[in-house]
């Protein structure tokens, strides 16, 4: 391989050869937690079979997708560069079998590798620029839904850019998120709008029994209650 350009393929050239000998095989079934949110990171990994589900929990703990990787694909690394703990949760999908590369052999291969090195390098700009552009994205859509334009937000999530699957991933994760807030609004206006029969209801009935308590109204009573008892005595 003469000019590898991921992570995988220095891996797979004769330049990676003494990496692949520290490297374990992991095997996963359908919905397992390889690792979550917070969780040190003390290991890289490369996806042989199957496929990997990056995904982090919503303040009400539901799941949020962020991406789907598949075999040949590498994650893991950026908590090992940056010493930081996880910064999402990785599952299996379907029976997968990743490869584990331990946090000093990684860091080895990255200081002897220039290769490898100028490659790490190159991802990690490439995440930030990304997590830059999700960001725009996401305080777009965030307005939007903030001015009660769902409409828009829908139409803007809907023409992201489907090439990326991270960001195609978080799309579907907003969308989720608008529909459920349109829901819970709409939800809260029949109750407002209930709330205001109610309370109309109550100040009708404290206007009538305000009329009713007062001296003219009570004398108004009394009369007519002596012009029917008059009535039926003439009668």
């Amino acid at each position: 391989m003469n000019n590898p350009t991921t992570i995988t393929d220095v891996l797979l050239s004769d330049e990676g050869s003494h990496i692949q000998d520290a490297m374990e095989t992991v095997q996963l079934a359908d919905g397992e937690v390889l690792f979550r949110r917070g969780d040190i990171g003390d290991a890289f990994y490369v996806i042989d079979t199957g496929q990997i589900r990056i995904f982090t929990l919503d303040e009400e703990g539901r799941e949020l997708t962020l991406n789907i990787l598949g075999a040949g694909e590498a994650f893991g690394e950026l908590a090992l560069v940056d010493k930081s703990p996880r910064s999402a949760s990785a599952s299996a999908v379907g029976p997968t079998t990743p490869r584990r590369l331990r946090q000093q052999y990684f860091l080895a291969g990255v200081h002897t590798s220039p290769q490898l090195s100028e490659i790490v390098t190159r991802l990690l700009s490439q995440r930030t620029r990304h997590m830059t552009d999700y960001i725009e994205w996401l305080g777009q859509w965030a307005r939007l839904v903030a001015e009660g334009k769902y409409d828009q937000a829908m139409k803007g999530i809907q023409d992201a850019d489907t090439s990326d699957r991270a960001l195609t991933a978080v799309a579907d994760a907003v969308e989720t998120m608008v529909k459920a807030v349109r829901e819970r609004e709409e939800r809260l206006k029949k109750e407002v709008a209930q709330l205001r029969i109610q309370i109309d209801e109550k100040k009708r009935k404290k206007q009538v029994e305000e009329i009713t308590e007062t001296d003219y109204f009570q004398q108004l009573t009394r009369r007519a209650r002596d012009l029917r008892q008059s009535a039926r005595d003439n009668g």
